[in-house]
Order: C-alpha cells, then structure tokens, then sequence
C-alpha cells in the first residue's frame, strides 16, 4: 500500500487548533474564586463535560452545572470562560490540509461540543473566511457531540472504519492524548501521538514516512 492509500484521520484541540489550559483554568479560578481547582476542572463539571461533548446535554444544561456552583456568576461570563481554551489556527495548517487533501483522504475525529464548534466556525470566517472548513479539507468529520460517542470508546473508532469504509492499517491517526493514541494502536490503527509544542505543519512529512 503506498502511503497516498493512507486515511488520514486527525484530532482537532492541539492538533489543528491550539489549546491554552492555563488561561482556561485561570478564567474559571478568576469568576469563582478559591472553589475552583489550581488546574483542573471542579469535580461537578468532568462528568457533565463528557456528557455535553457527547450530545447528551443541551447548552442550557451545561452551564446550568456551573451556575450550581455559583448562582450569581452571569452565565455569559461562564461561557466565555469556556471559550477560552481555544486559541489560534496557524495559517500554515490551512495550507497543510490544503496540500494533503489534493492527494489523502482526510478525516476529522474529535470530543468537541456544540460550543466550541460554533466559536471556530466564527474564526475560520473572519480569520480565514472560510465557511466551508469541514466540506472544504475532509471527506468525512466525526464530531463526538454530533455522534454520540467519544474518544476513547472503542465504538467512535469502529464508527469511523465502518462509515469510511476503511480497514484499520490504513487509518493513519494523529491525536495529542495518549490514551486516545493507544486505543486506537489496540485495534490496529497506525497512531502518532502529537506533541502541541511542535507545529503539526512541520512534522506531517514525518508523520506520513
């Protein structure tokens, strides 16, 4: 098989986007004082987090779980805390998924929740004025709130091999979580754990080797 034949399958947060845990934990720390941990989330919110990326709560219903911390917090406030994890998409990752998908399959596998999508959608169009930024580099996107599953459940990766039609060795799968990683080496995928300090666009050659 040559490496063109390869699915390329990418993680979004610290891959394609980066991520700023610092600045998040410190918006939360800042709007609800010494209740919030140093860097972590409050043991309320995990298990609602995880239920939000996967669709099975509303917007509403997430932040409801922060206001039970603190009524008084503006739920405005708390969703811009929540957005501030995101940080920036490098222009040269544009071209990278530009250049690949004139030559690889690409995919999208990603725990994101409604939320953040719709923050990135906002800046890919002024940024980039991209509004067509799934359709435009990927043949086919698997946003975990959209599918109901998440990784690293087994069933979101045997989800993507049944709708790409692609047997496992030719899944290339490159994800910054370990355990998201190993999971997806469990079952025969080819997973490259990314380093978020190293631009992407940098090592997609070596990556593809």
């Amino acid at each position: 098989m040559g490496s063109e034949d390869k699915l390329i399958v990418f993680d979004f947060g610290n891959v394609l986007i980066d991520l700023n845990y610092d600045r998040h934990f410190k918006a939360y720390r800042d709007l609800f004082g010494k209740v919030w941990p140093e860097q972590d989330y409050h043991e309320s919110v995990l298990p609602a987090m995880h239920r939000y990326e996967k669709g099975e709560i509303s917007d509403d219903a997430f932040i409801w779980v922060f206001q039970q911390i603190n009524p008084a917090i503006n739920p405005r406030f708390i969703v811009n805390a929540w957005i501030t994890l995101l940080g920036d998409i490098h222009s040269s990752r544009i071209q990278m998924l530009e250049r690949l998908s004139r030559t690889y399959e690409l995919a999208l596998l990603s725990n994101i929740n409604s939320l953040h999508l719709r923050h990135i959608h906002r800046y890919l169009d002024t940024t980039f004025g991209i509004k067509d930024f799934e359709e435009r580099f990927f043949s086919h996107v698997f946003y975990s709130h959209h599918i109901g599953m998440r990784k690293p459940e087994e069933d979101i990766y045997k989800n993507l091999e049944s709708i790409t039609g692609r047997p496992a060795e030719e899944i290339l799968f490159i994800d910054d979580r370990e355990d998201n990683i190993l999971k997806a080496r469990s079952i025969g995928w080819q997973g490259i754990q990314h380093d978020p300090g190293v631009e992407i666009s940098e090592q997609i050659e070596f990556y593809l080797q």
